[in-house]
């Protein structure tokens, strides 16, 4: 079932995602699962000096499509899906104690970096969530201001000289890595920069941190007022009309259909791989 299609523009990545509906950027160890494996030769460049981008660029188009999620939320790395496959990783990931842990719900934590999440991830997704979206550096600064004595305290010495005056960019790299794992955030949009006497464009870009329920969730309108087409369609879903995000299923539920989905593909793929990833 998996047909190599080489990726050599915009719209042929955007096609890419739609078809695996759930798709790493990097090799992940799944054989010719991941945009770097199916980019057109030529096209998978990041120097400065080189003139074709490629999918490093590429993926403002698809993040600006309005129904596909990217973030680093397969492995802790970059990855695409679509609403439809989205969901289902949300359901999983959103009913674990670990990720919970953003919504300030108890979690036992043994490591320095998690009870540094502990603390970081909760004020973080609260200024997103306040926000709507928001960049690195203001997320930088909000989470320093928030912070409390007892907090600073409970990080330790050895992150406390990272936390203030403002959060060092490292810790909220992996802050923002946490909250994307989670799926309680994802990239809401990039602004490309430009540099130099020229304002020359070599890749380099801005993003926004939103969340998945900002940027896909449609208001929850009464079933009363669905269009007749809609409402008489057997394959409607009123769950999934008023919210896209919406799924019947139980979380472990959502984790099978969705490794099932990737084997479709992928049948050889190692099940411990997918599971490590998904």
């Amino acid at each position: 079932m998996n047909d190599a299609r080489p990726i050599d523009s915009p719209e042929a990545l955007i096609a890419e995602i739609r078809r695996y509906g759930i798709l790493p950027f990097f090799k992940c160890g799944v054989q010719g699962w991941s945009v770097e494996e199916l980019t057109a030769p030529g096209c998978w460049i990041f120097e400065d000096d080189e003139a074709v981008l490629g999918p490093w660029d590429w993926k403002i188009d698809a993040v600006r499509e309005g129904d596909i999620a990217y973030g680093k939320f397969l492995g802790g790395k970059a990855a695409f899906a679509t609403v439809e496959w989205y969901r289902e990783l949300m359901n999983w990931r959103r009913s674990l104690p670990r990720w919970r842990m953003a919504l300030s719900e108890r979690c036992r934590v043994t490591t320095a970096h998690d009870k540094l999440m502990k603390i970081l991830a909760p004020l973080a997704l609260e200024a997103i969530r306040t926000a709507g979206c928001l960049e690195m550096k203001e997320l930088r600064t909000i989470c320093a201001q928030k912070l409390t004595p007892a907090q600073l305290k409970a990080a330790g010495a050895h992150y406390r000289p990272m936390l203030q005056p403002v959060v060092k960019k490292n810790v909220m790299d992996t802050v923002i890595q946490f909250l994307q794992m989670g799926t309680w955030t994802v990239i809401g949009d990039f602004e490309r920069v430009y540099r130099g006497p020229d304002l020359t464009y070599s890749g380099w870009q801005r993003a926004s941190n939103t969340t998945p329920d900002e940027l896909f969730a449609t208001p929850i309108l009464p079933l009363a007022a669905s269009s007749p087409a809609v409402a008489s369609s057997p394959a409607a879903d009123p769950l999934r009309e008023a919210n896209p995000l919406a799924t019947n299923l139980a979380p472990a539920a959502s984790r099978a259909r969705l490794i099932a989905h990737v084997r479709e593909f992928f049948p050889d793929a190692d099940p411990k791989v997918l599971e490590k990833l998904i």
